[in-house]
């Protein structure tokens, strides 16, 4: 089989020409969405599914345009988009900030540490009609959804992180007395860099999720809300448009952290 393999190897060389899995591998990342998109097609239309359960993609596509041109697309999608960014961000400080410390001081994770293990498992859609009663309905709740969402794992991901710091590097900084700023953004998080992108990303596809849930429940507008207005008016098409929309916005936040990920730590890869 080795001799197979060489010869055919010898054989691509010699003629110029590209295994095939070459000329796939650009493309591989398609198939499976392609796949998906195929089934679906033909499922609905062989009448295997009612087109009032199962909207057809040109039926989908439709609305789509539908929503984009009357401007309820764009005002929803900027909503949600500007919830997640404000409470990502508030979420993401924190968590940086507590994982940091609790990482560098032992007394800190002493008092912190319990009630973090506490607040971790709890779901937090699950934490939604609580969180009612002392934010509202506001643009409050969602905020704090996020932000809970994004903070409990960016501050796992830099506690680990730092846990893994030499202890040496952490003596040196306070024999020469550094101050906490110093020591965070100096010391800390520079040694800290490929974990703690890690966390982010998974923490920003988890508030992504997380916020959709909320405005399904507790919201006048956004792509959570339009999902389920859509569901009430028995508009299916709508619910699928919010639906693909969810799942394509994830997968690109998702690339674009990885993306830069890759051009903050090629130095590890070269």
């Amino acid at each position: 089989r080795r001799n197979t393999k060489a010869t055919d190897s010898s054989n691509n060389k010699a003629t110029g020409r590209k295994p095939l899995s070459h000329i796939l591998s650009p493309y591989a990342s398609m198939i499976s969405p392609l796949l998906l998109l195929a089934a679906w097609q033909i499922i609905a239309q062989a009448g295997l599914v009612a087109p009032e359960v199962l909207v057809p993609p040109l039926g989908v596509w439709q609305a789509f345009c539908e929503l984009l041109e009357s401007g309820d697309l764009a005002m929803h999608l900027g909503n949600s988009l500007w919830r997640l960014t404000v409470g990502f961000s508030i979420g993401a400080a924190i968590g940086l900030v507590l994982g940091s410390a609790m990482g560098a001081s032992r007394q800190v994770q002493a008092y912190v540490n319990p009630l973090f293990q506490f607040i971790r498992p709890l779901p937090t859609v699950a934490l939604i009609p609580a969180f009612v009663m002392f934010f509202g309905v506001g643009e409050t709740i969602k905020l704090v959804l996020v932000a809970k969402a994004t903070a409990l794992l960016i501050t796992l991901a830099t506690f680990e992180a730092v846990k893994g710091i030499p202890r040496t590097w952490l003596e040196v900084a306070a024999v020469y007395k550094a101050p906490p700023l110093t020591l965070l953004f100096r010391v800390i998080l520079p040694a800290t860099v490929p974990p703690v992108l890690t966390g982010l990303r998974l923490a920003l596809g988890r508030s992504w999720m997380v916020l959709v849930a909320a405005e399904l429940l507790v919201s006048e507008n956004g792509l959570g809300q339009m999902m389920e207005h859509g569901r009430q008016m028995f508009r299916l098409d709508i619910v699928m448009v919010c639906v693909v929309l969810t799942g394509v916005i994830g997968w690109s936040l998702d690339r674009a952290v990885r993306a830069l990920e890759w051009q903050l730590v090629r130095w590890q890869h070269r």
